[in-house]
């Protein structure tokens, strides 16, 4: 923030307004001296000769202004430099170079031209023109950075809208060439979609661009209320693991994956797949899945519908049961397909013994009329077991 800064002492006022007679040859000193001082000034072609001296004088004119008690705190010259700077690419440190020098200048000449009799107000004179040139070159700095911030900010939007434009798969060649080139996308390459869904309180994938940054996978992001979409470029196919767990270690909701795909083109049918993947993990449960990797999760996520119809048919009976029954059944049901039909095994791992497994697992056979050592009957349970898994809390097939 910057302060607000009164005149000058009155004994020093009379070389200010000296100082503002002279402002057209303090202009061409400064300009000349900022061409000289600083290398990025001398070789900017993009910084008129004109740009710079109306640049220069207007701030010179405030300072001088402000400093000889003629006139008022002036900050919109410093402010319209910064900005002209930041459109302009120059970099910030050379903006504040050029107001350190302008101070420099106007010390010199107010020593030069300070009488015997006005010695005693110098080291006051002194003070306020630092004090001013700080707060000039403070209103220049934050018109710079706000006019950067602003920009980023536009040109995310404008990335954001591009994404969601090759998402949903309505660019034709020319815009999508265009796309393609503002996301600095290769024509061929290895790309993948990320759809990671929202949960309350929670952060998306947290600082996962930068991760995959570090990691050199491009990445561009779009956020909504209900989800997360990326869309990732990879140097390399190989790429892909290592993206895999930088987004494992991050994932706070369920994620999905799409296949590998070399075109563009087909982000729209990648960002289909990534959806699917991420309805293959019960809600709730943060993880990473790819396209494909888990089959019957995949087979049922792509009917949810029918799948929590087939769950409610097989397994109606347990799943109408008080939730602390319910879920110690389907959990032992669980385990037991995890221990390839173990009891003994099931037993150990929930330190039990095998014979209230054994009672588990018979109480499901009366329920759902399917005896677990009947293959057929089995593999009911098992897809049944996997499709309710999917459903919501209040068993409702996740959409």
């Amino acid at each position: 923030m910057t302060t607000v800064i009164g005149s000058a002492p009155e004994g020093s006022e009379l070389l200010a307004r000296d100082l503002l007679d002279q402002l057209d040859h303090l202009t061409d000193d400064l300009v000349d001296r900022i061409r000289v001082g600083d290398q990025i000034y001398a070789e900017s072609t993009l910084l008129t000769d004109q740009q710079l001296r109306g640049t220069v004088h207007d701030n010179l004119a405030a300072l001088l202004g402000q400093l000889s008690g003629t006139a008022a705190r002036r900050l919109h010259p410093a402010i319209d430099a910064g900005r002209m700077k930041a459109e302009l690419g120059i970099p910030l440190a050379a903006v504040l170079h050029a107001y350190r020098l302008a101070g420099r200048l106007v010390w010199e000449r107010s020593l030069r031209g300070a009488a015997p009799s006005m010695q005693d107000c110098l080291p006051a004179l002194g003070s306020e023109i630092w004090r001013l040139v700080d707060d000039y070159s403070s209103a220049a700095a934050d018109s710079y950075e706000h006019y950067l911030a602003d920009r980023v900010h536009r040109d995310n939007q404008r990335r954001r809208t591009m994404l969601r434009t090759l998402l949903t798969g309505t660019a034709d060649n020319a815009t999508l060439w265009g796309i393609g080139r503002a996301l600095h996308l290769p024509q061929s390459g290895s790309f993948v979609v990320v759809h990671a869904e929202s949960a309350p309180a929670t952060e998306v994938l947290p600082a996962i661009e930068d991760r995959l940054r570090a990691a050199f996978v491009n990445s561009f992001w779009i956020t909504e209320p209900d989800k997360r979409i990326g869309l990732l470029s990879l140097v390399t196919p190989r790429g892909l693991d290592q993206a895999l767990r930088l987004l494992t270690l991050g994932a706070t909701t369920r994620v999905g994956v799409s296949r590998l795909f070399t075109r563009p083109i087909d982000a729209a049918a990648a960002l289909r797949e990534a959806e699917i993947a991420c309805r293959c993990t019960s809600p709730g449960v943060p993880a990473v899945t790819s396209y494909g990797v888990e089959p019957i999760p995949l087979l049922l996520a792509h009917a949810p519908q029918p799948s929590g119809e087939l769950a409610t048919e097989i397994l109606g009976p347990i799943l109408e049961l008080p939730a602390a029954d319910r879920d110690e059944l389907l959990d032992t049901l669980d385990l037991w397909f995890e221990c390839a039909g173990s009891n003994l095994e099931v037993a150990r791992r929930l330190h039990f013994h095998r014979n209230t497994i054994h009672n588990r697992l018979r109480r499901i056979e009366n329920l759902t009329n399917r005896r677990c050592a009947d293959p057929k009957a089995a593999a009911e349970l098992y897809i049944a077991l996997r499709a309710a898994r999917l459903m919501d809390a209040d068993h409702t097939a996740t959409p």
